[in-house]
């Protein structure tokens, strides 16, 4: 490659949520600004996106801004719109320092961040015994002293509550904590100018926000869709040498390069009618490391959410194309019923389609690198596996796949199934044949997504029902199962109703599997392929 045309690994901003280092470092900037002054000229805010997706350096860039630091703006489009750049005082907290505390030490916490200020502005009153009345108390003196208001950002806001989103005595603790400190917004808000709040998940206004009623809420504002990410056009015209490198360290063409970052990394829609958005830290990351990995989900699955699979039972084959009513996006997360909403929140879901009529969203896993790690986290929740020994079978069945060696990836396969206690599931569920099938082909289709294939159960078409699809590398896996009669006669209809005929003109070699589970033994018990000509 030409070092010279492409950037140097120091220009990417991985892991930089400081808009002061990334301007003074010379780090690559998708410029935003135009949004960021939008956003400004309105008073109280919420919004809401998934964990690294660009929150904290939104709150950081507003911090500068509303501290007049004009000189890191310069040649942005932000330029162009402010002309006063007045230096506020600002008073900015990030909660998520919280979350990993114990509850006895969590108001220290936030002392120890209100010291910071109160090193600028002067020491607390006698009066002022608790987080939120030295809060209090800083925003008065600040207004005493600039003859401004005061302009408050708080970044991930709920991440303490959602340590203990499930345990009712420690919640109600933290609840009294974070409230206590919060109500000063409301208090204060005479000498406030601007209050920014981040996080995951919309918590009840009748707890945690309890006296703030002024909040308007952005997360699904279509003006806003796209102040966190990396749209299409974004990466197209931003990243377009950083797109040719990762091509040419590939071995293939700028555009194929541009359709596998599109399928590993985009999908987001935060809003019913949106431009494609990007994973900005798995983009980065990939530009960084010239390679296209699960950067996110490298990065850690939060507890909360497998918390959420457990408690609800959910039932992964439905995610795509799950439907969820609008009013079940305005119920406060302690109260809901269906896990959607809040994986929608963190970034699991996505909106796919809105229907105006019925008011209803249709979600679904946002692409590749969201399926594949989700799964691979979710399968030892769902059939009590060893995720280090699923990560080896898969490996192992991957490569034999690959090789057109059938027969190894057929023994991993069952070793993989016979891996999995089945009895967890009850001796009479098992006696219905078509429960145990489904089971398998539950267990089958998280663990090959856990693989980054790209797999469909149940496809219906004319003649039929494929049991499972797998697109996965140049080859396409069209799969029939069986539990009373032989792999043979699962080859046989998959050829008598032609269920590979959808796949045909991908020009990806088509590969047919005839299954038979044993019922005794728990595993898969033999299956017969054939590749297409």
């Amino acid at each position: 490659m030409q070092d010279k045309k492409y950037r140097r690994p120091a220009e990417y901003p991985c892991g930089v949520a400081d808009f002061p280092k990334l301007r003074n470092q010379g780090c690559v900037y998708v410029d935003k600004t135009d949004l960021v002054y939008e956003l400004a000229q309105t008073n109280f805010v919420f919004l809401s996106r998934p964990r690294r997706f660009g929150k904290s350096l939104l709150c950081s860039t507003l911090k500068a801004y509303f501290e007049g630091r004009k000189e890191l703006f310069e040649g942005l489009k932000i330029m162009d719109l402010e002309q006063e750049w007045k230096q506020y005082p600002v008073f900015r907290f990030d909660i998520s320092m919280l979350k990993d505390m114990p509850i006895e030490v969590m108001e220290s916490g936030l002392g120890f961040q209100l010291r910071n200020y109160e090193d600028i502005y002067g020491n607390p009153g006698p009066d002022e015994t608790t987080p939120g009345k030295r809060f209090a108390g800083l925003i008065q003196r600040a207004r005493q002293q600039t003859g401004l208001p005061a302009v408050v950002i708080i970044d991930e806001y709920d991440a303490p509550m959602l340590t203990y989103m499930h345990d009712e005595e420690n919640k109600a603790k933290v609840r009294m904590i974070l409230q206590e400190f919060y109500q000063t917004l409301k208090v204060c808000d005479s000498d406030e100018r601007f209050v920014f709040i981040t996080g995951i998940t919309k918590f009840s206004q009748m707890s945690i926000f309890s006296t703030i009623n002024n909040l308007s809420n952005i997360t699904m504002n279509p003006k806003y869709a796209s102040i966190c990410g990396i749209t299409e056009s974004e990466l197209h015209d931003v990243f377009d040498i950083d797109v040719e490198m990762l091509a040419e360290e590939y071995g293939i063409g700028k555009e194929e390069m541009y359709a596998q970052l599109k399928n590993k990394y985009d999908g987001y829609h935060f809003v019913a009618k949106s431009e494609d958005i990007y994973n900005p830290y798995s983009l980065l990351l990939a530009f960084f490391n010239t390679r296209l990995q699960s950067f996110w989900f490298a990065s850690g699955t939060p507890t909360f959410i497998l918390d959420e699979f457990r408690r609800c039972n959910t039932d992964l084959l439905a995610l795509d194309g799950a439907e969820a009513e609008v009013e079940e996006f305005d119920q406060p997360t302690e109260s809901l019923e269906s896990p959607l909403p809040l994986l929608y929140q963190a970034g699991y879901l996505t909106i796919k389609d809105y229907n105006p009529i019925s008011c209803t969203y249709t979600l679904g896993l946002p692409n590749a690198e969201v399926r594949g790690g989700m799964m691979k986290n979710i399968l030892p929740i769902v059939n009590g596996t060893k995720g280090y020994e699923n990560a080896s079978y898969a490996t192992t069945i991957r490569s034999s796949l690959a090789k057109g060696n059938y027969d190894r990836a057929k023994t991993a396969l069952q070793a993989f199934l016979s891996s999995i206690p089945y009895m967890q599931q009850g001796k009479d569920e098992l006696k219905d044949l078509a429960k145990y099938e489904a089971l398998y082909q539950r267990d089958l289709y998280i663990f090959f997504s856990g693989m980054s294939a790209t797999v469909q159960c149940e496809v219906m078409m004319a003649t039929g029902r494929v049991d499972l699809a797998m697109r996965m590398g140049d080859k396409v896996y069209v799969c029939e199962f069986k539990v009373s009669a032989s792999a043979e006669s699962a080859l046989d209809q998959i050829d008598r109703n032609r269920y590979y005929e959808p796949w045909l003109a991908i020009q990806r070699k088509i590969v047919k599997i005839g299954a038979r589970f044993d019922v005794k033994d728990r595993t898969l018990k033999d299956w017969n392929v054939e590749e297409l000509d």
